[in-house]
């Protein structure tokens, strides 16, 4: 459903300018990808996920259609953007519907080191020249997954997040034009920025103190970061959870530690694709967002929970626009009546920020073909 308030659109979306922050939450029925635009033209993807058939909740048809890979849709998205290399490529965890999944018809790179999926298959069409991850040397991966993206990330050069830094993902074309840019490492690792400077705290027990189910989780490592640009602020932080399971300790929920680093935040991206631990009450109500944009594509996404989570105005009044990448039929009917409430339950979902960061709009995109035609237009907001 697109909100019946919404200007429905013929054209496709109107190619970025100078001055202007794109942030496209890519639509592809198979995980996480958000491709931003910088001010003076730098870019940067987050996450490039490829869940494929046969992994758990992956049984959906991908979007637009399976005629290519969702990693090469995702570079098909990216090139239609006019965006013909990739300045960075950040990875929040070590998950397939972050980073890929190794199938039987994933194609071997052209060394052969590695097989292509996910972000190996976008980084075979666009260009890359930074790739950062969350690092090795904190809860090592030990599955086909990983491996195959440590074989391509040896090849092609990666580095670990540096929380806590504003210049590590940086202006590389015209800096000095836009002062009001940064882009902060808030977390990874247990590692969190405290909001003051470039100083870092630790979340985590150390490992040798803890039980075994209590050891953080691939999740809980997730890398997150904060766009500032002038009064705007966006936040996103992979699959980050917010609501520990029950009897589990209070440092698990990452969300809160985060909460208290970036307070209002005008647009946020829903952790853990809105599933049963995302989006904590204390999260919610420090970052205020106006905007919310919640990258579902499994059956799983959005939980109940998590949604009532985020549409209640006893956490904090005004404005709560939810915008989908993909609600699943079974989904909405196992929501109910919230599902109607969503502003759209389908579609790339582009915040587009003004020159100087006084006000941003939200385009919808028909993510059902490769044409990605405007189906809806919302604000202009007003940043706060």
């Amino acid at each position: 459903m697109l909100a019946a308030a919404a200007l429905v659109l013929a054209a496709t979306l109107s190619p970025w300018t100078p001055g202007t922050l794109d942030i496209h939450q890519i639509s592809t029925g198979r995980g996480n990808a958000a491709l931003c635009v910088f001010p003076d033209g730098t870019t940067m993807l987050v996450d490039a996920g490829a869940a494929a058939d046969g992994q758990p909740m992956a049984d959906t048809e991908p979007r637009p259609n399976a005629s290519k890979r969702t990693g090469e849709w995702i570079a098909d998205y990216v090139k239609q953007m006019g965006v013909e290399r990739l300045d960075y490529a950040v990875l929040t965890h070590f998950h397939s519907d972050h980073m890929g999944q190794v199938t039987a018809a994933s194609p071997a790179s052209a060394s052969g080191a590695y097989k292509r999926t996910g972000i190996s298959d976008v980084a075979a069409l666009v260009p890359i020249g930074s790739l950062i991850d969350r690092g090795y040397t904190y809860l090592e991966p030990d599955d086909a997954q990983f491996k195959n993206y440590e074989a391509f990330a040896k090849e092609h050069g990666s580095e670990a997040l540096r929380v806590g830094r504003n210049d590590q993902i940086v202006l590389k074309r015209e800096p000095a034009k836009y002062p009001a840019f940064e882009v902060r490492n808030v977390a990874a690792n247990g590692v969190m920025w405290t909001g003051k400077g470039e100083s870092t705290t630790t979340i985590f027990p150390a490992l040798d103190q803890l039980a075994a189910e209590d050891k953080p989780s691939e999740n809980m490592c997730s890398i997150g970061l904060r766009i500032r640009y002038g009064k705007f602020d966006w936040f996103t932080g992979g699959d980050m959870p917010g609501v520990p399971d029950a009897g589990a300790p209070e440092w698990q929920s990452v969300e809160n530690a985060v909460a208290k680093a970036i307070g209002p935040t005008d647009v946020h991206v829903v952790n853990h694709h809105g599933s049963i631990d995302p989006e904590s009450a204390f999260f919610l109500a420090t970052l205020r967002s106006t905007v919310i944009v919640l990258p579902a594509w499994s059956a799983t996404h959005p939980s109940q929970d998590s949604l009532k989570r985020m549409m209640t105005q006893r956490l904090y009044p005004g404005p709560h626009d939810i915008f989908a990448t993909l609600v699943r039929e079974p989904t909405k009917i196992s929501i109910g009546s919230r599902a109607g409430q969503l502003k759209a339950d389908h579609g790339h979902i582009v915040i587009r920020v003004a020159p100087g960061g006084e006000s941003y709009q939200v385009f919808v995109l028909d993510d059902s073909t490769p044409e990605r035609a405007v189906l809806a237009t919302f604000g202009p907001y007003a940043a706060k």
